[in-house]
């Protein structure tokens, strides 16, 4: 059984991983799809939210189900910073890159409880999935499905509060869509980060944040 580092439960957990990815998806798509010097210049704030450029990142990862792929998105390909998510309750975790059969996706991990800088086993995980441009996405709901088994984080550069975050993990239940009809596995995943405290996509300005959030 695993050793959580918070006690967790089988009851799915809110959401709001998930709904704040897709909404803030759906600001930048809005504004990126306007025309003129103006709302393209509009449209960088909402992209930055969830993928500020890092100087290095990876993922290596095995999917299984609707989508089948092994993944391994490194350098050259640029990756995005990882930072604290909005409610404070752990790391967020960006990663972008492609397959032939899916075209553009994104991976979000949610971490936590986990601050930048700390070190730990047993890491509770949230997935969500975006095939980016379809309106398909696929999220775990809960933090009893994936988790990591180490995550380590070492000083990359203290004057700017950032640190290098190296992390395996693992998925023993699939991501799900909303109907439930179509399914994504994540067998396994490797990561690396650079993760920040202060600047970076995870504590960017939550256009969500106003919204009301539904009863446990």
């Amino acid at each position: 059984m695993v050793n959580w580092l918070a006690r967790s439960s089988s009851r799915p957990a809110r959401p709001t991983e998930a709904r704040r990815v897709l909404l803030l998806l759906a600001l930048s798509s809005t504004l990126c799809s306007a025309t003129g010097t103006a709302a393209d210049q509009a449209a960088q704030p909402a992209a930055t939210v969830l993928c500020e450029p890092a100087e290095a990142g990876s993922l290596r990862a095995r999917l299984k189900g609707a989508i089948d792929a092994d993944l391994d998105w490194h350098a050259p390909q640029p990756q995005c910073r990882g930072g604290q998510r909005p409610d404070g309750a752990g790391l967020r975790l960006v990663y972008r890159g492609s397959t032939p059969a899916t075209g553009p996706l994104l991976i979000v991990l949610g971490a936590g409880p986990l601050r930048p800088g700390q070190s730990a086993r047993h890491v509770p995980v949230n997935l969500t999935l975006v095939r980016e441009g379809t309106g398909e996405f696929f999220a775990t709901q809960g933090d009893d499905k994936c988790a990591f088994d180490e995550v380590r984080q070492v000083p990359e550069d203290a004057a700017r509060g950032l640190y290098r975050l190296e992390g395996r993990g693992y998925c023993t239940q699939p991501a799900r869509t909303v109907d439930g009809a179509r399914s994504v596995l994540v067998s396994s995943f490797d990561v690396t980060a650079v993760v920040g405290t202060e600047g970076t996509a995870g504590t960017a300005p939550d256009p969500t944040a106003t919204r009301p959030e539904p009863p446990p």
